[in-house]
């Protein structure tokens, strides 16, 4: 079926006029009718379907041109990195949320919280956000009573534990940015993101293993959300890939 451009532009919800200049760009080009009207094609409306929804994403119009030129497969694995971006990003709106919740009843006197009561909301917050993102890839590939017990540790982490964790990431975010610069395994820079890497593991898993250390690193590269949370943390695409190399490595040679 072929729609003429008033008739397009009233089943999409994009003007006439916006649809004139992704013509006059070459963005989304319909086909020219005997008549010389423009005809738009239910693959128009697919095209422009993706076109919608990266102009949400912020993507600028030239941006846009270039991933549609992408072959089919390439174009799913971009969607697939994005989304596992948007699902961080809504797991970190979603803990966001609530810590706002409880810090808008503590002012309006509802539930006066302690510091300690703070802190431990805080953790269970940050708790229900990875379990929402990553819960079901964490059981598949460890078991449920290994995700709790995590879970627990997690949650009985003093302020000074979580304070060194939440350290011992900015120091392994800085020196993968550094590193990046140029990738060389075995190095000292390699090692110490290594071991930066397992001091932050050992902190957050009651049972800390080497071939645990690896099974993460594995999860890193196979899982699109994974991949996206390395590439918004660093602001690398290969940060993910080359953190899993480099705990191959040392992890294969510590045994």
């Amino acid at each position: 079926m072929t729609y003429q451009i008033k008739a397009f532009a009233q089943l999409t919800g994009v003007s006439e006029r916006t649809l004139r200049y992704y013509h006059e760009i070459n963005l989304l080009v319909p086909q020219q009718a005997a008549n010389g009207y423009r005809e738009y094609t239910s693959q128009d409306a697919d095209r422009l379907q993706l076109i919608l929804m990266y102009r949400r994403l912020q993507f600028k119009l030239t941006t846009i041109k270039e991933l549609l030129k992408l072959p089919k497969a390439r174009r799913l694995e971009r969607l697939q990195a994005q989304k596992g971006l948007l699902e961080l990003q809504q797991a970190a709106l979603t803990q966001t949320l609530q810590q706002m919740t409880a810090t808008i009843a503590n002012y309006q006197e509802e539930n006066q919280m302690t510091d300690s009561a703070k802190f431990t909301a805080f953790k269970q917050a940050q708790i229900d956000a990875n379990q929402t993102t990553y819960g079901q890839e964490v059981v598949t590939k460890y078991g449920e009573d290994q995700q709790q017990a995590a879970n627990q540790h997690f949650g009985e982490l003093s302020q000074a534990q979580y304070q060194q964790m939440q350290t011992t990431e900015a120091d392994l975010v800085r020196d993968l940015q550094c590193y990046l610069e140029n990738p060389n395994v075995p190095s000292a820079l390699a090692q110490q993101i290594f071991t930066a890497h397992q001091t932050w593991l050992q902190l957050t898993s009651p049972k800390y293993s080497l071939a645990m250390h690896r099974g993460i690193a594995a999860l890193y590269v196979a899982d699109e959300r994974f991949a996206a949370y390395y590439t918004a943390l660093v602001g690398d695409q290969r940060a993910a890939t080359e953190l899993k190399l480099i705990i191959d490595y040392y992890t294969q040679n510590e045994e």
